[in-house]
């Protein structure tokens, strides 16, 4: 069974249709990439799956489960979780506090209370696993951009998804920052499933094997990435000309 289908997805704000007719099925285990022009959909279509938007027409199911309408909330506690374009981060706390506290969703609220005296060993885990260990006791303000999305990824890991939603996670690191984070992604793709919003044609060549492209909130078309980067329709739309129009 797939654990995310949807069908039929439609959202309209007025007059305008973000999202037109939408059909995606996603299975355990994909790391699919989701990619397309600026206002093609893609953040709308990861703001209805999350329950930030809520669909016109159309069904979300996830694990068997109609998420249309669940709030946020609950959700993110049948295991789905994301990023935004913009990392959230709590920059006051630690590194660590900031995994603790996203773990802490699910835990009793005397279970808050108690003061604790070591850290968790999947708090320790999840840090080791993100490469963030050296940064344990650091305020999360004093991170580099790459470290402080490393970090969003860690906290939501620290929620146990079954599905991770990312926004652009690469977007304005370092080369070595994004070679680190792809090589991050395809280790979490062992045990988890993503989708990955990207505009970043180098990266998405390099990690991407299942690619999905969004225009003017249709599918445009899917595939691996040598059937996506050959498709006409694909390069017309990115080149904004046909092309056998292009010029030698």
């Amino acid at each position: 069974m797939s654990l995310l289908t949807i069908e039929g997805l439609t959202v309209t704000f007025g007059t305008f249709t973000a999202l037109d007719n939408i059909d995606l099925t996603l299975d355990e285990g994909q790391l699919r990439f989701l990619i397309g022009p600026n206002g093609a959909g893609k953040t709308t279509l990861i703001d209805t799956i999350t329950g930030r938007t809520r669909p016109t027409q159309g069904t979300i199911t996830f694990n068997g489960h109609t998420l249309n309408t669940r709030s946020e909330h609950q959700i993110v506690r049948t295991g789905i979780g994301r990023t935004f374009q913009t990392s959230v981060v709590f920059e006051e706390l630690t590194v660590a506090d900031n995994v603790d506290l996203a773990a802490s969703f699910r835990q009793r609220p005397w279970q808050l209370l108690r003061r604790r005296r070591t850290l968790p060993h999947t708090v320790t885990d999840i840090l080791d696993r993100v490469g963030l260990t050296p940064h344990t006791h650091r305020p999360a303000a004093t991170l580099s951009h790459g470290q402080r999305q490393w970090l969003e990824i860690a906290m939501l890991l620290a929620q146990r998804p079954r599905l991770l939603l990312l926004d652009e996670p690469v977007a304005g690191m370092s080369a070595e920052e994004r070679t680190r984070t792809g090589a991050l992604l395809t280790e979490i793709a062992t045990d988890h499933t993503i989708v990955v919003i990207e505009h970043d044609m180098d990266f998405l060549r390099r990690y991407a094997t299942d690619v999905t492209v969004l225009h003017e909130g249709r599918i445009l078309t899917h595939g691996d990435v040598t059937t996506v980067q050959n498709d006409p329709k694909v390069q017309e739309v990115y080149l904004g000309r046909a092309p056998q129009e292009a010029t030698p």
